[in-house]
C-alpha cells in the first residue's frame, strides 16, 4: 500500500502541533493547581518551561523527519524506479487457480 504524501505530510503538522500544545497545557494546569493550593505566583515560570519543552519537542521531531527525507534521497535513482515498477505492477497469478 502506499502512501500518501499529502497524509504524511497532515499528519506530521498534526503531530507538531499536538507536542507543542501538550507540554504548555500540562505545564499550565500545574502552575494553575499550584498556585490555588499553597498561593504561590508560580503560573508564568511553568508556561514558560511548557513553551521552552514544547520547542524542544518541535524540533526533535522536525530533526527526525529531515533525517528520515535525507534517507530517502540518498537512494540511488535506478533503486527507485525498480521498486516503483514492482510495486505498480498486479500480480496476475491466482493464489487458488480454479481447477
Amino acid at each position: 500500500m502506499k502512501k500518501s504524501r499529502v497524509a504524511e505530510n497532515l499528519f506530521l503538522v498534526l503531530q507538531l502541533g499536538i507536542s507543542m500544545m501538550v507540554p504548555i497545557l500540562l505545564c499550565t494546569a500545574a502552575g494553575y493547581f499550584i498556585d490555588k493550593k499553597f498561593g504561590t505566583h508560580s503560573m508564568i515560570p511553568l508556561i514558560i518551561l511548557g513553551v521552552l519543552s514544547g520547542c524542544v519537542s518541535v524540533w526533535t521531531l522536525v530533526k527526525k523527519e529531515l533525517i528520515a527525507a535525507k534517507k530517502k534521497e540518498d537512494i540511488p535513482e535506478w533503486q527507485k524506479k525498480a521498486f516503483a515498477e514492482e510495486a505498480a505492477e498486479p500480480d496476475d497469478e491466482d493464489e487458488f487457480p480454479d481447477d
